[in-house]
C-alpha cells in the first residue's frame, strides 16, 4: 500500500474515533429518532423490488472533489447505464443538475443545520451566518459559493423530481430534513445505524431499534459507505461502482480546508504535530499523491473491513483519492461505463 508510515499520534487518534463519534452523536441519535417516529411508516422491507435492467449493476454517487474533477456525472449522463444509481445527500442536486435522476439518495448524518442545505435550506442565511465548514471545503464552486438565489433554485430543482426518488433516510435525520424531505415530496424509507454492538442489551444501536422496530445497517461512519452497503446487503447488486469516494484531499488542498482542521487542534501543540495528523497516499492508478486525516482514515478503514467481508464484485472508479486495496480493483469510470454496454 503506497502510504507514509503512520507516526503513534496519528494512531493514537484514530483509536479515540469511534469512542469520540458516539459521545458526540448519541443524545442526537436517539431523541431525532424519537421525533421522527410518527414518520417511520415504510423501511427496508417496503421497498419495492429492483425492475429487471437494474438489479445486475448499481453506480454510488459519492461527493468527494473527483466527481466534480473527473466529470462523474457528465459522463453518466452521455453514457446509456441501464443500472441503479445511488446518490448520497450532498450529491443530489449535483445528479439533478445534470439531468440525472437517481432511484436512491441516502442521508445519515444527524447535524442540525448543515445536511439540510442538500435538499436546499429554507432557513439558509441563519444556517450559514456563522459556519464556515462549506466555504473552506475543496467542493466545486457553485456550491462552496452557494449564495440565496442558487439555494431557492436548488429547493425548486429538488421539489421537482422528489416524488420521483426513495429517500433512505436514517432515523438520525433532523428534524429540519425530515420537515424538508416531507415538504418536497420524497418517498421515503427509514432505517437505524449499527453505532456499537446490537448484541449488547445496554447498546446505543437496540436502544435506538425499540423506539421505532425498524431494520438497522452498517455505515463505516459516513453516508457514502452506507450507500454501498445499502445497494451490496439490501438491493443485494452482484457489481458496483464506486464514484467521488475519495476520503481524502489532493496534495495541493491546504489542510486548512479540511473538515476537521480546527478540531485537530486539540491533539497537536505545534504546526508540525499537526502536520503529521495528514498522512500521504499515493493513488494507484494515476500515481498521484493525496493525504487523509484521521476521521477519513477511520472512514477508509471501516470501508475496507466491510468490504472484505461482503460478496460481489466492487470497483473503486472515483480515480483519485485514498480508498484502494490489493482486493478492491481501482479502474477508471469509462471503464465501467464500457464494460455495461
Amino acid at each position: 500500500m503506497a502510504q507514509c508510515e503512520l507516526n503513534d499520534k496519528f494512531v493514537d487518534v484514530v483509536s479515540k474515533i469511534t469512542d469520540i463519534g458516539k459521545n458526540w452523536h448519541s443524545h442526537d441519535l436517539v431523541t431525532n429518532a424519537m421525533a421522527n417516529l410518527p414518520y417511520t411508516e415504510k423501511s427496508f422491507k417496503d421497498l419495492p423490488p429492483l425492475p429487471e435492467s437494474k438489479k445486475n449493476s448499481a453506480i454510488i454517487v459519492s461527493a468527494g472533489p473527483s466527481l466534480h474533477k473527473f466529470d462523474v456525472l457528465a459522463k453518466l449522463k452521455q453514457s446509456n447505464y441501464q443500472g441503479a444509481i445511488v446518490a448520497i445527500d450532498g450529491s443530489l442536486v449535483k445528479c439533478l443538475k445534470n439531468g440525472i435522476v437517481p432511484d436512491y439518495v441516502l442521508t445519515l448524518d444527524p447535524h442540525p443545520t448543515r445536511i439540510v442545505r442538500w435538499f436546499g435550506d429554507n432557513e439558509f442565511e441563519e444556517n450559514t451566518r456563522h459556519d464556515d465548514y462549506f466555504s473552506r471545503q475543496d467542493l466545486d464552486v457553485e456550491f462552496r459559493n452557494n449564495s440565496i438565489k442558487e439555494n431557492q433554485a436548488n429547493i425548486d430543482l429538488i421539489n421537482k423530481h422528489a416524488p420521483e426518488i426513495k429517500l433512505i433516510i436514517c432515523s438520525s435525520a433532523p428534524r429540519n430534513v425530515v420537515e424538508r424531505a416531507k415538504d418536497a415530496g420524497f418517498d421515503m424509507y427509514w432505517w437505524n445505524p449499527i453505532v456499537d454492538n446490537p448484541q449488547d442489551p445496554k447498546s446505543l444501536t437496540r436502544q435506538i431499534y425499540q423506539i421505532n422496530k425498524k431494520s438497522c445497517m452498517n455505515t463505516g461512519g459516513t453516508v457514502g459507505t452506507a450507500a454501498w452497503v445499502f445497494a451490496n446487503a439490501i438491493l443485494k447488486v452482484p457489481s458496483i461502482a464506486l464514484t467521488g469516494m475519495d476520503l481524502g484531499y489532493h496534495s495541493e488542498t491546504p489542510i486548512e480546508m479540511t473538515q476537521t482542521y480546527y478540531e485537530l487542534h486539540e491533539f497537536a501543540n505545534t504546526r508540525e504535530e499537526l502536520e503529521q495528523l495528514f498522512p500521504k497516499f499515493i493513488f494507484p492508478l494515476s500515481n498521484e499523491q493525496f493525504y487523509t486525516d484521521p476521521t477519513y482514515f477511520w472512514y477508509r478503514n471501516n470501508f475496507l473491513d466491510l468490504f472484505s467481508r461482503a460478496s460481489g464484485t466492487t470497483y473503486n472508479c472515483s480515480e483519485a483519492g485514498t480508498l484502494f486495496a490489493d482486493n478492491l480493483p481501482c479502474i477508471t469510470f469509462n471503464q465501467f461505463l464500457n464494460s455495461e454496454q
